[in-house]
Parts: structure tokens; C-alpha cells; sequence
């Protein structure tokens, strides 16, 4: 049996979400409706619930079913969106990794640089973490923000290592770069924790 409580919060949430997808205020929506926006405020708010005939004509305007507006469907979205975020990560890497390795054969046939060649893929590294992170910042997950983050410092301080390595003195020592660098993500990805709590 649904619990009116909880049918309130879930219809409001929805109201709020179809709302806001569809890029309307309260009055805009109270407009389309032909009701007032105080009423849809309180729909809104959880404070009432409208009749069936009123969500027949949101979920109508919304093209919707009035099913849409009364169930819980956050779970259900949130296991597709997250498998779409896991397939677009995978795909961006791919992409990178791909056109590193057009430009490894591309050295390699003309002759071009023939010994370190290789270090494309090195590169890819960096490459691959930056567009990992800029795709994560749209999804908004903090363990994945700091592992990335990571990934991303220390690729790029091998990177640089090995580039430089035979030609210039003491290169391991851009590592002692990275690890302030890594202590400051530490430190932010801490602080994200606490103060979100």
C-alpha cells in the first residue's frame, strides 16, 4: 500500500523535475495549465496533491503517462545514466587511444621517429585521464574526479620523464613535483567529504 507521505514527495519531485526539464517556472507552467501558480507552488511543495484530472493534463502537456508523474522512476534513470556515463568514458579513451595509434603507425612508415616512437602511448596517458575528467565533471562523482585526477598528475609527470629522460639530468625528479601536486588533490578530495557532510 503507498503511503500518501510518500506519494506527496514523489509526485512533488516529479512535478519539479518535468518542470525543470522542460525549462518552465511556476507561472509559465500555471499559464500552459490555466491554473494558479500558488497551486502548482503547492503541488510542488508537497503540501496537496492534484487530482487525477489535473495530472492527466501535465503529464499531456509534459507527453507523458500520469505514471510517469506518480511512481518513483530516480532509480531506474540513474542505472541508465550511470551504464551511459561507463560507455562514453570507454568510447573516449578508445578515441584516444585509437588516434595514438594512427599516429605511432604514421612514425613508424615515414620514418620519422622511428626509436621512440612508442612514447604516443605514453601520451595517450595524460590525453586519455583529461578526457576522462572532462567528461566526469558533468556527472559529478568525487571518487572518480580524485582517481582521475591522479592518473592525470602522474601520467603526465612519466610524460615528461620519459621525453627528457636520456637528454636531461636527474628527470626522475619530476616526480617530487607530483607529489605536493598529489597532496593538494588529497587534501581537496578530503575537505569535498567533510563539507559535504
Amino acid at each position: 500500500m503507498v503511503n500518501e507521505e510518500k506519494l506527496k514527495k514523489t509526485i512533488s519531485k516529479n512535478l519539479i523535475r518535468y518542470r525543470k526539464m522542460n525549462n518552465l517556472t511556476q507561472m509559465e507552467l500555471a499559464v500552459a495549465l490555466n491554473y494558479s501558480d500558488k497551486a502548482i507552488s503547492k503541488w510542488e511543495r508537497g503540501e496537496s496533491l492534484p487530482d487525477i484530472y489535473v495530472l492527466s493534463l501535465i503529464a499531456d502537456f509534459y507527453n507523458i503517462t500520469v505514471n510517469d508523474l506518480i511512481s518513483d522512476q530516480e532509480t531506474g534513470e540513474r542505472k541508465k545514466i550511470y551504464q551511459a556515463e561507463k560507455i562514453i568514458s570507454l568510447l573516449s579513451v578508445v578515441v584516444v587511444y585509437t588516434v595514438a595509434t594512427i599516429v605511432f603507425v604514421y612514425l613508424i612508415v615515414s620514418n620519422i621517429s622511428v626509436q621512440r616512437s612508442w612514447l604516443v602511448f605514453i601520451y595517450a596517458l595524460p590525453i586519455s585521464a583529461t578526457v576522462l575528467a572532462f567528461f566526469r565533471k558533468k556527472w559529478n562523482s568525487r571518487v572518480y574526479d580524485f582517481i582521475i585526477s591522479t592518473l592525470l598528475v602522474w601520467t603526465l609527470g612519466l610524460s615528461i620523464h620519459l621525453t627528457f629522460h636520456p637528454r636531461v639530468d636527474k628527470m626522475w625528479m619530476i616526480y617530487i613535483i607530483c607529489i605536493p601536486l598529489q597532496l593538494i588533490l588529497l587534501s581537496w578530495f578530503i575537505l569535498k567529504i567533510y563539507y559535504k557532510k
